[in-house]
């Protein structure tokens, strides 16, 4: 299942954390909010998004 970065950021943003969103949605995982965490770090930074999976 595909999660938009935006939902997870939302989530994360209301204050909550990566344990709680796991526990309501468990078919995320650990790696898949710290990789929205990274895809919006290199979008923020300027980097190209070439290469970026």
């Amino acid at each position: 299942m595909r999660w938009p970065v935006e939902v997870v950021l939302d989530m994360l943003g209301s204050g909550m954390g990566p344990s709680e969103i796991i526990a309501e949605h468990p078919e995320l995982e650990k790696e898949d909010i710290l990789a929205c965490l990274n895809y919006a770090k290199l979008t923020v930074s300027g980097y190209p998004m070439r290469n970026v999976a």
